[in-house]
């Protein structure tokens, strides 16, 4: 049971924060990292408790060990949110497994040597060391904590600190995840201004996911408090009564007449707990939290090795790739028969196979740039209008940009104003599907342009989140319509040969026949047929009034974008931060993006009070001290 520990322990350190980091394996490594989370614990816990007064002398050595390890590496302390609400039940824990330790003690008192007990005690010391980093840690980051430490005076968080780049900091957007609002000055708006001469797509997206790395560090791992000086204080003396407690068990108590078999796991435990510790430190310094600490030292030497990490750490290009499904591929046969049918029996309502129809793509410079510039088209609109469209530009989903096209817009734009939300996203999948495929037959180059690229990836990736996490998308009857629509889809598109065949034909279909077909189709709440109708608008675009291809794709493209940043601010923030668990959400990179450019119903810009536009007044966020905060809060 020792040994099994020790080598969770090992695992976890290594992958306890890769779920971040993984993309498409995000799943995979999500479920390693949860199963070894809760069998850590489990099994500390039960050979703690284990009672057996025959057994070597040295399971009272090897107890302390166990502690230690309740304490769990520093990559994770916790696997979800909730986790963190239950810190009250750890601490407890940490009385309760202390006093088992403690009998432990009492029971090994008369057969075990003194210099074996005397050895013990530095490890049982680091033991409750770790165990009250992790209760404190899952303290800090409990919702009730987080919401109060906006209103803290401490001082030391990359949370309050500017950007080298940009002016931008997540000091700023720390409330807005612990459900706060922001009322900041319009003489402010410099502090969320992303100037496109100075910060490029990528340097904006880099910009995002550094925070982001910087919330999951706090609210997952041990990392905030560790990167502290009573943090690198707490470690010194563990690493130092590590070392000793080795050294003593090599001159004392290794000369005892022990089991070979158990001297050598009590080495094997000691070496490495003190490589973990040396590995942990290492970590810590390659970190955001870690170079930030050492950035802001008064030590030169110090300095000067964190600014040799920032080189030879990894640079970062923004999130690396999103999930996409097509519902159409998604209706098809599986390709993987035998294991479409396993998932069928455990999950009763996939009846299409949706979890082994997931597909990745990259997030390409051209995709960064398309979505920045639409951002940041967006913003200028907004301060035009001084700020007062805030509103209207979050609840736009596409009526704009289907206003502003030529020809008789008239004809669908019912699709995103007198529908929810979800009817919306799965019309226009199914619209995007058909045109794309109807398109790739005619003219393969088509899927080359950048706009039809930018389309299927965007058209994709938002019904992946519809299928997969709905709770992140505004609320309706999305899984009726969705099971609906993918049962008529089914039934149209029996194979990839006889869908591209019935594509060709659909479009030949007249007004009337249409019709027909909708209110005859499997049920009345699918949203195919009035999918592929707004398909067959789309594509009159190009034979009726002359378009060419790529202005039709753009315009596809600028409504995908619309889709997009609807969902995203109306996406709560703490949805955003649950989502972290998995690893890097598209949304939630985009959500923060938009929060940047003040684009969120957490920031509201109000002029300054007449009374100081009288003494000309200048504002200013002052960066350095957190309590002045409480003064931005709406």
């Amino acid at each position: 049971m020792v040994i099994l520990s020790l080598t969770i322990q090992f695992i976890l350190i290594r992958f306890g924060n890769r779920r971040r980091f993984s993309g498409r394996y995000s799943k995979s490594v999500c479920l390693l990292v949860w199963t070894l989370y809760i069998s850590a614990d489990w099994l500390a816990t039960l050979a703690l408790g284990r009672k057996d007064k025959k057994a070597s002398p040295l399971l009272l050595f090897w107890a302390s060990f166990l502690l230690l390890y309740l304490g769990g590496p520093d990559t994770i302390t916790a696997y979800s949110l909730s986790d963190n609400e239950v810190w009250p039940l750890h601490f407890f824990g940490l009385c309760f497994q202390i006093g088992v330790a403690l009998y432990s003690y009492a029971n090994f008192w008369t057969i075990a040597s003194k210099s074996l007990i005397f050895t013990a005690i530095p490890i049982f010391t680091v033991g409750i060391i770790k165990y009250g980093e992790r209760a404190w840690a899952l303290f800090n980051a409990s919702s009730v904590r987080f919401r109060k430490s906006v209103f803290s005076d401490d001082q030391g968080s990359p949370l309050e600190v500017e950007h080298s780049q940009t002016s931008p900091s997540e000091r700023v957007f720390k409330p807005m995840f612990a459900d706060l609002k922001l009322r900041i000055y319009k003489n402010l708006s410099y502090v969320f201004e992303l100037d496109q001469t100075k910060v490029n797509a990528e340097a904006a997206f880099t910009i995002v996911e550094i925070e982001l790395g910087f919330l999951y560090d706090l609210l997952y791992t041990k990392i905030r408090i560790v990167i502290t000086r009573p943090g690198v204080i707490l470690r010194f003396i563990c690493l130092s009564f590590t070392t000793f407690a080795l050294l003593a068990f090599i001159f004392v108590v290794g000369k005892h007449e022990h089991s070979r078999v158990d001297v050598g796991i009590s080495y094997l435990l000691m070496g490495a707990a003190i490589f973990l510790e040396i590995y942990s430190a290492f970590l810590h310094l390659r970190s955001d939290w870690g170079i930030y600490w050492l950035a802001q030292q008064n030590n030169g030497f110090l300095r000067g090795i964190g600014s040799k990490l920032v080189r030879f750490t990894k640079s970062k290009g923004g999130i690396q790739s999103m999930a996409q499904r097509s519902l159409l591929d998604y209706c098809l046969p599986p390709r993987k028969l035998n294991l479409a049918a396993v998932f069928k029996f455990l999950y009763s309502e996939d009846s299409m196979g949706k979890y082994i129809r997931t597909g990745w793509r990259d997030v390409t410079p051209e995709l960064q740039q398309f979505i920045y510039s639409g951002l940041q088209e967006k913003r200028k609109k907004y301060a035009e209008t001084e700020f007062k469209n805030l509103s209207e530009l979050l609840h736009d989903r596409g009526s704009s940009v289907l206003k502003g096209m030529e020809g008789s817009s008239e004809d669908i734009l019912w699709s995103v104003c007198e529908v929810e939300f979800t009817h919306s996203l799965l019309l226009w999948h199914v619209a995007t599907e058909v045109v794309f495929h109807d398109d790739n037959h005619r003219h393969r180059a088509v899927q080359l342009e950048p706009y039809c690229r930018i389309s299927k990836a965007l058209s994709d990736y938002m019904m992946y989140l519809f299928s997969r996490y709905p709770a992140m998308l505004p609320e309706g009857i999305g899984h009726i319509r969705l099971r609906d629509t993918c049962t008529e889809a089914m039934n149209f598109t029996l194979d990839e040969v006889q869908f591209n065949e019935a594509v060709r034909g659909l479009f030949g279909v007249d007004i009337r026949s249409r019709s027909f077909l909708i209110q005859m189709g499997s049920s009345r709440k699918s949203a195919f047929f009035e999918g592929c109708d707004i398909a067959k608008h789309l594509q009159s675009l190009v034979s009726d009034f002359r378009w060419d291809n790529q202005d039709k794709w753009k315009l596809i493209a600028d409504l995908w974008l619309d889709m997009l940043t609807y969902a995203a601010a109306h996406c709560s923030w703490k949805k955003h931060a649950r989502r972290l668990k998995y690893g890097d959400e598209f949304l939630t990179h985009v959500a923060l993006l938009m929060a940047h450019l003040g684009l969120s119903k957490k920031i509201q810009m109000v002029p300054l009070p007449k009374m100081l536009q009288e003494v000309d007044f200048e504002p200013n966020f002052h960066w350095d001290k957190l309590n002045r905060l409480l003064s931005y809060l709406a």
